[in-house]
């Protein structure tokens, strides 16, 4: 009972799953081709955005990075006011 228990978990391996497996290509090239097919394939499965989404996603986030450097600008200021004055007394 204890061996039909291991069987069934995750991450363990039986004979079976050897017979099961599917040959990996042995070089690099067969390995090297057999990705390049894979990306080829998923890059025809990607939806690429049109020129109208892309211009407002960069507009956003143009603008995000704009309002970050202000804050962080006015925060440094702000710190460095404070260090100066603790420093002159």
């Amino acid at each position: 009972m204890k061996d039909r228990l291991l069987e069934r978990l995750p991450g363990t391996r039986t004979a079976t799953d050897e017979v099961r497996g599917a040959a990996a290509p042995v070089g690099l090239v067969p390995r090297v081709s057999g990705f390049y097919q894979e990306w080829i394939t998923e890059m025809k499965k990607v939806t690429w955005p049109g020129r109208k989404d892309t211009l407002s996603s960069t507009a956003v986030v143009i603008v995000v990075v704009l309002i970050i450097v202000a804050f962080l600008g006015l925060v440094d200021f702000a710190l460095g006011r404070i260090t100066q004055s603790i420093l002159s007394f």
